[in-house]
């Protein structure tokens, strides 16, 4: 239960109102804040506190309203120019290294214009500064000041200053994947005491930035578990976090997501090899039984009890059961050439093309390489090599898996037929 006492037009107005706990939905820039309330007393409005980066037309309720937005005031050189204008104070004119210190009347805050008590001189920007005879009060809240002849309110509105990022590390030797979230409050408002979710994907906006819907949720909180529900809501993922005790204003705060093993191959590849020998991109291929959402992975190998630093990867949102390629490296002893060895026209539009391919084994270690070939959708593989695995993953891609051994290469070829 809250009280709050607050200037309206000259009058002071006195309710209480009751805050049910508040829900933060964030994205990956701005937050959904939402909430209930129940009005007390017999009063008819009400203000609801925002942080500074609430966005004023964004503000959702369950019966209708009339509203205004309050944004916090502050003392500025501008802000009491405005509250004594047309009133008497003091300013002292500086000349060269002489000052003298006159009462004036405020005449403009912009332009500055002044008019001297005694002598009744007017002076445009004049060269000084002032004395104030005191400070005004100032109402330094920012806050949806609502009317509304309802009992009880559900809310919600958009803020800009809270946003997420997530983070993963992942041990390439025993396939252990960690993830926590970042939640960033960038605003003057420090929440406690709230249920979290956080939502993947971007919502559309506007020419302005401002969103076109506010996505609302109900969602049952609980205890964080190992990995926090998901629910998919219109096409996103609402990952629901729950409680957290406190989000102070301008401070993040790192909470886990997970910690589990996965599945995982480390996997040689070499992208589109051209007529010169092309190295080998390192990658961890993992598979996963949850949702994982759009953020940076950090990879790590332990070698004789010490732990390196392999590199970092970005990776967008993945749904449960989508493998993930996370490229961290290359090697440098497995390589690839391309080369078109014949080139046959069939009809006018159509032609038949024979290439080789050359992989090398430049290590002591025998080791496998995939060969990944972007293709033009209409293509049709007329041959593959005898004794190399080979597969066709989608309309616009074929791939080679060559065994070497140490200080090896192999050469084998391949046809496609094709308009192109």
């Amino acid at each position: 239960m809250k009280n709050f006492i607050f200037l309206v037009s000259g009058m002071i107005l006195f309710f209480s109102v009751g805050f049910a706990t508040t829900n933060l939905l964030v994205y990956d820039q701005m937050a959904l804040v939402s909430s209930n309330a129940t009005i007390e007393n017999g009063n008819n409005s009400f203000m609801i506190p925002t942080p500074n980066g609430a966005m004023p037309e964004s503000l959702v309720t369950s019966s209708s309203v009339s509203y205004r937005y309050h944004a916090a005031e502050s003392y500025s050189l501008e802000y009491l120019l405005k509250r004594f204008l047309g009133t008497t104070v003091q300013f002292q004119f500086t000349n060269n290294s002489t000052t003298v210190v006159k009462n004036v009347r405020i005449l403009s805050s912009n332009p500055i214009i002044i008019q001297t008590i005694d002598g009744g001189k007017v002076y445009f920007s004049p060269s000084g500064q002032f004395i104030f005879p005191s400070l005004p009060q100032i109402d330094s809240q920012n806050y949806f000041l609502v009317s509304t002849n309802a009992s009880s309110l559900s809310y919600s509105y958009l803020t800009n200053g809270i946003g997420w990022k997530a983070y993963y590390t992942l041990n390439v030797d025993d396939s252990f994947m960690n993830g926590k979230i970042e939640i960033w409050n960038k605003t003057d408002t420090t929440f406690k005491d709230f249920n979290l979710a956080f939502l993947s994907g971007h919502p559309f906006t506007s020419n302005t930035s401002q969103p076109q819907m506010a996505k609302t949720f109900a969602a049952a909180y609980a205890p964080s578990p190992s990995m926090p529900q998901v629910q998919s809501v219109e096409g996103y993922k609402i990952y629901n976090y729950g409680k957290v005790d406190e989000l102070d204003s301008n401070d993040a705060i790192f909470l886990p997501l997970f910690s589990k093993n996965v599945k995982l191959d480390k996997l040689n590849i070499v992208y589109n090899p051209s007529q010169n020998l092309t190295s080998a991109v390192q990658v961890a291929k993992i598979d996963h039984d949850f949702a994982i959402p759009a953020g940076v992975v950090s990879l790590y190998t332990t070698k004789d009890g010490m732990t390196y630093f392999l590199g970092q990867t970005n990776i967008t949102d993945t749904a449960s059961m989508v493998s993930l390629d996370l490229q961290y490296g290359q090697n440098f002893d497995l390589s690839a050439k391309q080369v078109e060895t014949q080139r046959t026209m069939v009809t006018k539009d159509l032609y038949s093309y024979t290439y080789q391919i050359t992989a090398v084994n430049s290590s002591s270690n025998a080791q496998s390489l995939w060969i990944y070939i972007s293709i033009p959708s209409d293509a049709i593989v007329t041959s593959t090599p005898t004794g190399i695995q080979f597969e066709k993953p989608s309309t616009t891609q074929i791939r080679f898996r060559v065994d070497l051994k140490p200080n090896s290469e192999e050469v084998f070829t391949y046809g496609l037929q094709t308009s192109y």
